[in-house]
């Protein structure tokens, strides 16, 4: 059975080889996901919950 398997010499990224179009990519990925991540987080930030139960309250006329 023939090892198919290729070596790490074989890979074309190994060494600093890859292409500049494949560099490109991957700091637009890592660049975008950055950018995603920043304004989620600056609009979870900013953005306001209210802690007031909808619901009316309504008085029981119970009295202590």
């Amino acid at each position: 059975m023939k090892n198919i398997e290729p070596t790490l010499e074989g890979i074309e990224d190994y060494h600093g080889k890859e292409s500049s179009e494949k560099r490109m990519t991957v700091w637009i990925v890592i660049l975008s996901g950055l950018l995603i991540g920043a304004i989620y987080s600056i609009l979870g930030n900013h953005s306001t919950v209210s802690d007031e139960l909808s619901a009316q309250k309504q008085q029981s006329g119970i009295f202590r």
